[in-house]
């Protein structure tokens, strides 16, 4: 009797995990659809089924993981922050002032080039611009937790990083306006591709297109750097 009982509760351990498994798969394709949705027609635009139908999902699924459709927006939102944390954290977090400028400059430019690698040569990267530019031009809850858990502190960290390697106030007009400008080039290569590539008479944006755009990006960096570095 023992033995059939613990083979019963085996048996259940099982199919609960297996079912725990298939809900985290499902909890994921739908963050992917809202991304994908959300970003290339906006919130209003996409409906829960639509949602369902491209996570190939049952509807009732989203707000049984959600709560409905703001929360899994508001949940795509932190996903992408979160995923784009993880390419830029690492360095920023080990930003030492003592090591001086030419430590600060390279620690920037190797942020940047961080990201420009996953904008430009993830797959992935396509729908979490096309999410960050459309959430970003909407104030409202998802904008708020946004800027206030990711933009803010990694914009700040960054200009630390820049007034370091220029000897200016990280919080002056000129640095903060500074960094918005070369993060902003890197994000309008990856949603401009199209035009980008068409202009280049590019076939594609490969492997060695996005080095050849890395290397403009990184000379304007530079360019940057040297033309505002403050007289010691």
């Amino acid at each position: 009797m023992q033995s059939k009982n613990a083979a019963t509760n085996y048996t259940t351990a099982i199919d609960g995990a297996q079912s725990g498994k298939a809900g985290d798969q499902t909890r994921m394709a739908l963050l992917m659809a809202g991304i994908r949705l959300f970003g290339t027609k906006g919130v209003q635009a996409t409906s829960t089924r639509e949602l369902a139908a491209a996570a190939n999902a049952n509807i009732a699924s989203i707000a049984y993981h959600f709560g409905g459709k703001d929360g899994l927006r508001m949940a795509c939102a932190e996903m992408v922050a979160t995923r784009i944390q993880s390419v830029v954290m690492p360095v920023l977090n080990k930003l030492d002032p003592v090591e001086g400028p030419a430590a600060a400059q390279a620690a920037f430019e190797q942020v940047i080039m961080g990201v420009a690698d996953f904008m430009l040569g993830q797959v992935e990267a396509r729908d979490i611009a096309s999410f960050m530019v459309r959430e970003m031009g909407a104030t409202g809850p998802v904008f708020d937790k946004v800027y206030a858990d990711f933009l803010l502190p990694v914009h700040r960290k960054l200009c630390e990083l820049l007034g370091l390697a220029t000897g200016q106030d990280p919080e002056s007009d000129l640095i903060r306006l500074g960094t918005f400008s070369i993060a902003g080039q890197v994000v309008y290569f990856r949603i401009g591709h199209a035009i980008v590539a068409r202009r280049m008479e590019w076939r594609e944006v490969g492997p060695e297109e996005v080095e050849t755009i890395k290397t403009v990006v990184l000379g304007n960096i530079r360019s940057f750097i040297a033309s505002n570095r403050k007289p010691v």
